[in-house]
């Protein structure tokens, strides 16, 4: 719960909680390995790498105006993986395909 919450607060913190929630999903990832957590720390991290790619694509096509576009399709993707991370951890339950897009 800890990495879905540090997720979310990077809406306020410039984005730096969110790489202190990678570099938490990866050290735990080993740790909760056969728990239902294990999973959510995979989901986290795939969030956050794709997350990064294409925040850059969004940025680099701000050029020829579409970037913007990228970027609100961005946010709601990632709100929408972020808060079901959050409901499945407070329920104890895994994220069912953590290496999906939703």
């Amino acid at each position: 719960m800890i990495v879905w919450g540090l997720y979310i607060a990077s809406y306020f913190t410039a984005f730096i909680t969110m790489i202190v929630g990678l570099v938490i999903a990866y050290v735990k990832r080993g740790e909760l390995a056969g728990t239902p957590f294990e999973w959510h720390m995979t989901s986290a991290i795939r969030t956050f790498w794709i997350s990064l790619i294409a925040g850059i694509i969004g940025a680099v096509l701000l050029i020829v105006g579409i970037g913007f576009v990228i970027w609100v399709v961005l946010a709601v993707w990632h709100i929408f993986r972020v808060i079901r991370g959050m409901i499945r951890a407070i329920d104890g339950r895994p994220i069912e395909d953590p290496t999906g897009w939703l």
